[in-house]
């Protein structure tokens, strides 16, 4: 749905309820939160509910937040001291036995299937509460990202359970001697729903609706709002309806064709920021060939790396960002974005589409072959447009692309399952810029937390081994060195074809403040009276 200026003029004479003074925060998102489980999911949505909630170690800018801070005692050895007198929402003092607890249940399988941070926490050998305010992780072996892995552990009160008393021994199964952990059900209830947020629960419906009030008891900042209400209407067109009608306050991710009329709105604005999010392409290099991937000869095209670099050389990202975008979205050249501290600096991708038809003459598909192109419908700002862009790219130097644009919800399922051959797919990057590639490329090392999710099927030893230094240095300079040794083998073999960085946009009522946040959360905490 496009909206026309007169459309926005119509609005702007219509009194916004609530624009002065207003105590609840209506809040537009434009996917739907799994859960308020803070522990199976990691999906954006879920974590911006969540985190108004439950509240970890370790702020999602990399500051102590439940933590006063840590030390290294050894290079396997972290201390964690706890900040003193923060309360849970039902009265109960926050204690390291609640972080032993939390670290229990993030391990503890729930029907077989692992939690947010089952394959992070690997690599842990013991979590030792030292008195009620220090908390000892011990690692197998040297684990240093295991600090902004930190922020993922949303604590819980070990009330709300049935804990036995004395000490609770952390085992990596998540037995911890604990006979029974909440349910999912329970959370999504609201009794399990105890954190130390500064909002309380107050109801979860899977459609995406949620209610919060007020902590009056928040130990940090006072929150600003009274209540706050999520919704989420995945069309961005009947998104800003509400807005325009007055129906929410903020919405997440109205389209660029959207944005001049906003700006001329008195009653409207909108904030974008760079985010943290690469948006690319996930290739299965499987040389036993890729689902959905056919070529004449029956032979694997995806796993030629002169075919990955071809279908790269296709794609005109220039284009994405200004004509999709309307700028707002940044070039990728590598995986992580250029601008997230850290991250190396790599030569930009070339856009040559008479190259791309001479690579793929060289590897033997001169007449092209066929690919089932997978993504997500309702997960990526402009994700539909930039398929169908990325769709008549490939079809341009030969590719047949049957594209299949699919809810998230059905999509995610098949990736999980590894279906898909092709598909376009976003990965932020709040833990560092070696995030998303020491999930998405490396052979899987459970013991290092390397590779969980490599549905590339790639394998590349040099890149194995700049993962495994990387993953168990602790000198930054040298840990960043590594990462871009590990990138720039990325690049020229491209078991991924990076795109954009994603920006992030809110709209919302003129007489708000949004402070937008890298990692595209959308917060209540973001949103003040101006």
């Amino acid at each position: 749905m496009k909206h026309t200026l007169s459309a926005f003029a119509l609005a702007a004479t219509v009194a916004l309820p609530g624009a002065l003074g207003a105590e609840t925060l209506r809040m537009g998102f434009s996917s739907a939160p799994r859960s308020i489980d803070p522990y199976p999911f990691g999906g954006t949505p879920t974590a911006s509910l969540k985190e108004h909630v439950f509240e970890s170690l370790v702020a999602a800018d990399d500051s102590p937040l439940l933590a006063a801070g840590w030390e290294w005692t050894s290079p396997t050895s972290l201390v964690v001291t706890l900040r003193e007198g923060i309360k849970f929402h039902n009265g109960a003092e926050f204690t390291a036995r609640d972080v032993v607890y939390s670290s229990c249940r993030m391990m503890n399988l729930i029907d077989g299937k692992r939690n947010l941070l089952t394959s992070s926490m690997g690599p842990i050998a013991d979590v030792v509460a030292e008195g009620d305010y220090k908390v000892r992780f011990d690692m197998k072996a040297p684990y240093p990202l295991w600090v902004q892995k930190m922020k993922f552990l949303s604590i819980l009160s070990a009330s709300g359970a049935d804990v036995p008393e004395g000490d609770i021994k952390y085992d990596d199964q998540g037995d911890c001697g604990i006979t029974r952990y909440p349910t999912r059900a329970e959370f999504e209830a609201g009794p399990a729903s105890i954190g130390t947020g500064p909002y309380k629960f107050g109801r979860f419906d899977k459609s995406g609706e949620a209610d919060l009030v007020k902590n009056p008891d928040y130990w940090g900042a006072a929150p600003e709002w009274d209540a706050v209400e999520i919704r989420t209407i995945g069309n961005a067109g009947a998104r800003l309806a509400g807005l325009l009608a007055g129906d929410f306050d903020i919405i997440e991710n109205p389209t660029t064709e959207d944005l001049p009329g906003l700006q001329a709105n008195d009653e409207l604005t909108y904030t974008a920021i760079p985010s943290w999010r690469t948006i690319f392409l996930v290739l299965d290099v499987n040389p036993e060939g890729a689902p959905g991937v056919t070529a004449a000869d029956g032979s694997a095209p995806l796993a030629d790396v002169r075919v990955r670099q071809a279908l790269s050389m296709a794609i005109n990202r220039d284009a994405i960002a200004d004509r999709l975008f309307g700028g707002e979205a940044t070039v990728a050249n590598q995986f992580a974005p250029k601008y997230r501290a850290g991250a190396p600096e790599m030569p930009d991708l070339a856009y040559n589409p008479e190259k791309a038809k001479e690579l793929l003459a060289e590897a033997g598909y001169a007449d092209g072959f066929t690919i089932d192109f997978y993504a997500p419908s309702d997960r990526y700002a402009n994700g539909a447009r930039v398929a169908q862009a990325v769709t008549q790219y490939l079809s341009r130097i030969g590719v047949t692309v049957n594209l299949k644009s699919q809810p998230w919800s059905v999509f995610a399922g098949q990736r999980k399952n590894k279906e898909l051959g092709i598909f376009l797919y976003g990965w932020g990057h709040p833990q560092g810029p070696a995030q998303m590639i020491s999930f998405a490329f490396p052979s899987r090392d459970k013991s290092l937390g390397l590779g969980a999710s490599n549905y590339s099927n790639y394998q590349n030893d040099a890149f194995d081994a700049a993962m495994k230094a990387w993953a168990v240095e602790t000198d930054d300079a040298t840990a960043n060195a590594h990462i871009a040794d590990a990138m720039k083998i990325l690049m020229e073999d491209l078991p991924g074809i990076p795109l954009y960085y994603q920006h992030t946009i809110w709209a919302h009522r003129a007489d708000l403040k949004v402070n937008g946040r890298q990692d595209e959360r959308t917060s209540a905490t973001t949103v003040s009276r101006k």
